[in-house]
């Protein structure tokens, strides 16, 4: 299933930097789109608040366009970034806070 689920998200990629070609937002300026994903994290911090969940889905599926776009607009491959995350963190050690956050074992102090 998991295989099903990248291909289906390999498909989606495509057709969104189809979009993105079709419109000439590819070509765009990069800082332009950057704005664009502040504006949607801002959307999505008001669904947010509000608890309102199906503008979370919009939200958060409009910021990744938005990211996925804005990688292609700086020369960033969107996978080797997110790969590149996940092995900073795999190994980490640390401890998560009652509020749910992490804090990684080199930040805590004594």
């Amino acid at each position: 299933m998991v295989r099903g689920v990248a291909m289906e998200y390999e498909d989606l990629f495509k057709k969104i930097t189809a979009w993105a070609h079709d419109r000439g937002i590819d070509q765009a300026d990069p800082r332009v789109e950057f704005m664009k994903m502040a504006e949607e994290l801002g959307e999505l911090s008001a669904a947010y608040n509000k608890e309102h969940h199906a503008k979370m889905v919009d939200s958060i599926g409009d910021l990744q366009v938005a990211l996925l776009i804005f990688c292609q607009l700086v020369g960033v491959d969107h996978k080797e970034a997110i790969e590149a995350a996940y092995n900073q963190i795999k190994d980490r050690t640390g401890k998560t806070t009652t509020a749910g956050v992490f804090i990684k074992q080199s930040d805590l102090h004594d």
